[in-house]
């Protein structure tokens, strides 16, 4: 199935029991998710500052700037970007927070970010916040628990967007062995086709070759009364050797050049004995 935007998570069935599960791996819990709210306050402040320096670094890469394009593309992925690191730092978990880091995924998925791109990106936003954070939480315990939040909050969100990565990877995969198999399975039926279409052809001829017994080689024929000698050295009329060696029949009558002719001997013999009968009686 294609996964879409809407409830990516009940798509990829990701429950509240999963969603705890990911978090006890991340290590994400209570504690994180205040030290990252108590930051809050000043990322807001300087949230302008940290996606400018995030998106110079990204232009810079000539791969990623042709992936970003134009001006409004990129205007449009800074405001994207200042909700997501907003939102790092929300202290929350909840499902739509879940699902919206899914949608972060399918649509790099779609857009062609390819998961190296991805990560580098990660570590480059990482980086941006973790010099914030030193420079804005004078404390050093506070500094250091905050770093290791916002640290393990990422992690938590890699997971999430891996997901829709993979998934839409097996989605593809699943949809190309299902054209596969269509376009197998329509091969099947014109084969099946072109074979019966073959078998009735060769039937037909079959039953062409049965009916017909084909004359072949030298004909030794007489050239003045045109029999033919056979095996046995006996010469046959023309039409009881061919009649013989196939299935003909002959139907004797005269082509119109015998039936002229024929019929002028008919007309010279009855001239003949008119003229003869007045000397008889004589």
């Amino acid at each position: 199935m294609e996964l879409t935007d809407h409830r990516l998570l009940e798509q990829i069935h990701i429950t509240g029991h999963e969603i705890a599960r990911r978090k006890e791996l991340t290590g994400l819990g209570s504690d994180e998710a205040a030290a990252l709210l108590g930051c809050r306050a000043f990322i807001t402040e300087e949230i302008d500052l940290i996606v400018e320096e995030f998106y110079r670094i990204q232009t810079s890469d000539p791969e990623i700037s042709r992936l970003i394009g134009d001006a409004d593309t990129l205007r449009r992925l800074h405001s994207a970007q200042k909700q997501y690191v907003i939102e790092l730092f929300s202290g929350n978990t909840d499902s739509e927070y879940v699902n919206n880091r899914l949608r972060i995924g399918l649509v790099h998925k779609r857009i062609g970010v390819e998961p190296k791109l991805y990560l580098s990106a990660v570590r480059i936003l990482k980086e941006i916040l973790f010099k914030t954070l030193e420079r804005r939480v004078t404390d050093a315990a506070a500094r250091a628990d905050a770093c290791r939040a916002l640290d393990r909050q990422l992690y938590f969100d890699i997971t999430l967007v891996f997901d829709t990565y993979t998934r839409s990877l097996i989605s593809e995969v699943e949809s190309a062995k299902d054209r596969v198999e269509i376009y197998a399975a329509s091969l099947e039926i014109q084969v099946a086709q072109r074979t019966r279409e073959l078998q009735e052809k060769v039937s037909q001829l079959e039953a062409a070759l049965a009916m017909v017994k084909k004359l072949e080689g030298v004909i030794p024929i007489c050239g003045v009364c045109k029999k033919i000698r056979n095996d046995q050295e006996s010469w046959q009329q023309l039409e009881q050797y061919i009649s013989e060696h196939s299935e003909a029949l002959f139907s004797h009558g005269l082509c119109p050049d015998c039936f002229e002719n024929e019929m002028a001997g008919l007309r010279a013999l009855k001239e003949a004995r008119r003229i003869h009968k007045p000397e008889a009686r004589k």
